[in-house]
């Protein structure tokens, strides 16, 4: 109770030791390297990056279809992906994904039959590749690249190293976990079945498909000054993303770019904010145009849609 007690002091200490750090950072930034860094994007490496963005969500629409499988034994393909095409980017723009992401997933699952149990499932197996990729691409970056982590984190290599190392085990435990039992596990009362070993491969495959394709964007856009491959960026990548995702700002507005301007003190400031605004662009705001327009489509012309029962 004492601790939870104390929990906003303390993140207001984090905030202000941030806000400290980034100012100096910050007053580097000038509009023209921002721009500069923008026009400098050749046309097809912003094809590249719009590409491995369709490769994301082409990803997440195919597992949503196999999560709908695992929690209903359905089969389908094309309602999990419009789902999934509509809820993800919507749910990212909006804020706490899991929320406004499952509202809307339970909008249009309850429409095609799903119960409310069922729903709940689907949510939770739809985030598990995002959650387990994670863990194994940072334990393993803090592994495999723990030198260059090391420079750029300030962390000794050999703390990063031990702490890859546990956290693989982690990952193997949680396989050697879902091989072993069989039995379903209860959260608040909603019974949940664990997939199978298999199933976690798959989970796993997908995950680190997404992840790795969504690094890949920003990765090709950054200037030059990153001097920094991409294995080891992935890393980098996936610290600032759950930093941005933990804070639960619409997107993650400013703490993605805080992080990276944080942790990549070599690249000049202006220019990592000219490709975060271009991955921004590729991967958010696209794919949020998309969305809104499936919603409303889906919206105005499914039987169960408001607009057409206002209509």
């Amino acid at each position: 109770m004492r601790l939870k007690k104390w929990t906003p002091l303390l993140w207001l200490l984090i905030l202000a030791l941030i806000g400290w750090l980034l100012a100096d950072r910050l007053r580097q930034v000038e509009l023209e390297e921002v721009l500069e860094q923008l026009r400098a994007l050749p046309p097809h490496v912003v094809l590249a990056g719009m590409l491995c963005s369709a490769g994301v969500y082409a990803a997440v629409g195919l597992y949503e279809g196999l999560a709908v499988r695992m929690a209903t034994g359905r089969r389908s393909i094309l309602h999990p992906l419009r789902t999934a095409l509509v809820a993800n980017p919507i749910g990212r723009a909006v804020g706490a994904a899991m929320v406004s992401g499952g509202a809307l997933r339970y909008r249009m699952y309850t429409a095609a039959g799903l119960s409310a149990k069922q729903i709940a499932a689907v949510i939770v197996l739809a985030a598990m590749p995002y959650v387990l990729a994670v863990g194994w691409l940072v334990d393993l970056s803090l592994v495999l690249n723990s030198q260059q982590a090391s420079r750029t984190l300030h962390v000794s290599a050999t703390l990063l190293t031990a702490l890859g190392v546990v956290g693989l085990f982690k990952d193997v435990g949680w396989l050697i976990f879902v091989a072993k039992r069989t039995a379903p596990i209860y959260i608040r009362g909603l019974r949940l079945h664990l997939p199978t070993l298999r199933d976690s491969f798959v989970q796993i495959a997908f995950g680190l498909a997404e992840i790795s394709l969504m690094t890949a964007i920003l990765y090709l856009f950054m200037p030059p000054e990153l001097g920094m491959s991409w294995p080891s960026f992935i890393g980098i990548y996936c610290i600032a993303f759950i930093a941005g995702q933990i804070s639960n700002i619409p997107a993650g507005i400013g703490v993605l770019e805080a992080a990276l301007l944080l942790m990549l003190p070599h690249v000049p400031p202006g220019k990592l904010l000219g490709a975060v605004l271009a991955y921004r662009a590729v991967y958010e705001l696209l794919p949020l145009l998309l969305a809104v327009l499936l919603l409303l489509t889906y919206e105005t012309t499914h039987p169960a849609g408001v607009l057409r029962r206002r209509s």
